[in-house]
């Protein structure tokens, strides 16, 4: 045991009467170091050392906290006491999934966590309180489950009896259904969400007795899933890799969410070894683990051809995801590089392979089934969006599996797809409206153009990990070096934070994203590095200042860290200024399906298309372009402010208005457009010659889409390649790329040598039109 645990335990005579029911617990002396990337050379504040500034974040935020605020936590207990025979006040459970059906209970760990990281954020009494009765009345349902013989193993706890998770695996092997008696519906997965919520109670309000219970539950897990349904007349002892495996690979029956990083914080909390050896159980061996390893893209396979005995064609991506998360705790506490490097290679097949512009994944595409939540095939974006897709929890698991390979490489691409999704599909979540009796939160968050968002989702997976998203938006403002020396700034988001060990506070105003620039002021003296993010989409310059003065002559490199070391003194400030520009991003599979974006933020067109047979909205850009390849200066420009501060912009036709994707209401919008050029022109200039595409053989899928050709003859067009080496100096050197493009298009066969005379003559009297 650690001297934590053994402290906790040593406290018998004041925590436990004589037949070791607990009565009240202590405060907890929780560790300094815990939870994810304790033990990595970049490690996380905790939640309550960064406070949450004004801004879009904290509205978010304040909307969900009065959500909390309001509801009757006795909803959580009635299914649990129901299963143990104790008495219930008079109100109904939650309903949605926790209407007594096979996932009931899950919720229950979602409000845990959220209300312990609303104490944290501010220290308000009325979540402590909601909390710790929650957690004393949890505990008494788990010692009745124990004093009554309702379990097979002792330390169980949930809201439905214990036979619904020991029946996954053997000797019956339940398969995914509605029936009550024979049939399973992720039961891990709800064992992990009251886990977690305990757990965080335990480092976030430092409660004992929540960390007692985890522990029990803990110790029962390890007996269910190694010696498992020992009771059951056709039991054959306990279980194997090969039954393991086979339960891991059923469709939702097994999905354990992320019980995997449950285990390893908790064998760090006791040093008890079975622990660590209970996550390792969970391991996806058969059909996913392996090929992770050996970075081998298996997440779609061709129909007929997937590995393993149970495995779809396609994979759930949300079951998938947090496995990974779990992996990086079993490195972080093993040193197996096996499991981190399967979650790296895995984070790479959704990221670029199968990421939308608004930070989420999955939907169906051509000639696959019509499930929404699983995984696109490789490489396609422009064939996967459909009228649902992008599970908003499987952005939130994607954001911790992102945040915790950064603690391990440092990599600042991790920081800007985590930004991404921060700040479009997290916010984005959440209604612009209050409630105190419904969350108001997304599912699906489609990137269909002409799509509403719909809200509510009380007591589904998206209805809880949007709670918990809400109240931890600081998490991931700054880390630091795990000896001290050094300060990451990952995110400019106004904060204040207080690290005690070095001395040093650090408030940072900005109204980011509305705004491009941030001040941080220092409270504290000596030596420190401050590391701060350049994002990659900063293409117009990161200039930073300390005390006025310009800090390096060398020019910043976006999608990395500047570093600026120095000796502080209280009352330095650094500034940052990263001007926004306006950019357009290509999918990967179809050049001319494309999003608008300044800086991290998507900006969605409002309204529904008309003008189009295949109902996107059709832009044509470049006409307006000056030598500067400005869009905002001038294609798509910012016409007028919301009354929150968020910019609104109008194409140059002024027929289309846009606006950021956080801005969440129930509006029809769309995210990505078709780009219709025919000719090539400058300016007013139409040379008449067709804008024709390059062949890069796109699509290239690796698994193939009904109805197209794979690889195919996609490309960028003539004008996208000219345009994507702007801006430009002269008049001279725009001539010279045009001409330079020209040229690669005749030798490719796509322009005869007449056609390119005729469009580098365009370019040469196009100079009054491209002036800058």
């Amino acid at each position: 045991m650690t001297r934590l645990y053994r402290f906790l335990f040593t406290f018998g005579s004041a925590l436990l009467s004589e037949n070791g029911v607990v009565t009240a617990h202590a405060e907890a002396d929780v560790p300094s170091e815990y939870g994810p990337g304790s033990t990595a050379p970049v490690r996380p504040f905790h939640l309550d050392q960064v406070q949450l500034g004004n801004g879009l974040l904290q509205e978010k935020r304040d909307r969900i906290k009065t959500f909390l605020e309001s509801y009757d936590e006795r909803k959580f207990l009635v299914l649990f006491n129901n299963q143990t025979g104790r008495p219930n006040p008079d109100v109904e459970p939650p309903g949605g999934w926790e209407d007594g059906g096979l996932l009931s209970g899950h919720w229950t760990g979602h409000f845990l966590t959220a209300i312990s990281q609303a104490y944290a954020d501010q220290g308000e009494e009325v979540f402590k309180t909601k909390l710790d009765w929650m957690v004393k009345e949890l505990a008494s349902c788990q010692d009745a489950f124990t004093a009554r013989n309702l379990t097979t193993h002792p330390g169980y706890l949930g809201a439905l009896p214990e036979d619904t998770v020991l029946r996954l695996g053997p000797p019956r092997f339940a398969v995914y259904g509605s029936n009550l008696d024979t049939n399973t519906w992720a039961p891990w997965y709800t064992q992990h969400k009251i886990m977690r919520g305990l757990l965080d109670a335990y480092y976030n309000t430092k409660s004992s007795q929540a960390l007692d219970v985890v522990v029990k539950m803990a110790n029962w897990a390890h007996l269910a899933i190694t010696v498992g349904d020992k009771n059951h007349p056709s039991y054959k002892g306990n279980l194997t890799r090969d039954d393991l495996n086979y339960m891991w690979d059923l469709y939702i029956g097994g999905e354990f969410g992320g019980a995997n990083e449950i285990f390893p914080e908790i064998y760090q909390l006791t040093g008890d070894n079975r622990h660590l050896e209970t996550a390792k159980a969970f391991d996806n061996r058969e059909s996913l683990f392996g090929a992770a390893v050996e970075d081998r893209d298996i997440l779609v396979t061709s129909p007929g051809k997937q590995p393993g005995r149970r495995r779809a064609a396609r994979l759930h991506a949300n079951t998938h995801v947090p496995q990974f998360i779990g992996y990086l705790r079993v490195y972080e506490h093993s040193d197996q590089q096996d499991y981190f490097d399967a979650a790296k290679n895995f984070y790479s097949w959704v990221v670029p392979h199968r990421y939308f512009a608004h930070g989420g994944t999955g939907g169906t595409f051509p000639g696959s089934d019509t499930n929404p939540e699983l995984f696109q095939n490789r490489g396609n974006v422009a064939n996967a969006i459909a009228t649902n897709g992008a599970e908003t929890c499987t952005t939130y698991n994607l954001l911790k599996l992102a945040r915790n390979l950064f603690l391990h490489e440092h990599n600042a691409t991790y920081m800007d797809n985590y930004e991404r999704g921060l700040f479009n599909m997290i916010p984005g979540s959440r209604r612009d409206s209050s409630s105190t009796s419904d969350p108001l939160l997304t599912y699906f968050q489609p990137l269909t153009p002409g799509a509403s968002r719909e809200y509510g989702n009380t007591g589904t997976c998206c209805g809880g990990t949007g709670m918990e998203s809400h109240t931890k938006y600081q998490e991931t403002v700054y880390f630091r070096s795990a000896d001290g020396s050094a300060l990451w700034v990952n995110l400019y988001v106004p904060s204040a934070l207080t690290w005690e060990e070095k001395g040093f506070t650090v408030k940072q105003e900005t109204s980011f994203p509305r705004t491009d620039s941030a001040k941080f002021t220092i409270n504290g003296q000596g030596p420190l590095d401050v590391k701060l993010r350049v994002p990659a989409w900063a293409r117009k310059g990161f200039t930073v200042t300390v005390n006025g003065q310009t800090e390096s002559n060398e020019k910043p490199q976006p999608g990395t860290y500047l570093t600026v070391s120095r000796t502080w003194n209280t009352g330095d400030v650094i500034e940052v200024r990263m001007p926004f520009s306006i950019r357009i991003e290509r999918s990967i599979d179809r050049p001319d399906t494309q999003a608008i974006m300044r800086g991290p933020i998507l900006l969605q067109i409002l309204g529904t298309p008309s003008n189009s047979s295949d109902s996107y909205q059709q832009l044509s850009l470049y006409r307006y372009l000056k030598l500067d390849g400005d869009y905002a200066r001038a294609a798509i420009k910012q016409t007028s402010t919301s009354a929150a501060g968020d910019p609104l912009f109008t194409t140059s036709d002024g027929n289309l208005t846009l606006r950021p994707y956080y801005i969440s209401d129930e509006k029809p919008t769309s995210s990505y457009f078709r780009r219709v050029e025919p000719n090539v022109v400058f300016g007013t200039i139409d040379t008449g010659v067709p804008n024709r595409k390059r062949n890069d053989k796109l699509p290239n899928y690796d698994v193939p889409v009904s109805g197209m050709d794979s690889p195919g003859s996609d490309g960028p067009t003539f004008l996208d390649l000219v345009w994507d080496l702007a801006p430009f100096d002269t008049h001279a050197a725009f001539i010279k790329v045009v001409s330079d493009t020209a040229d690669a298009f005749v030798s490719a066969g796509l322009y005869t040598a007449a056609e390119r005379d005729t469009i580098v003559k365009g370019a040469g009297n196009s100079e009054k039109e491209l002036a800058a």
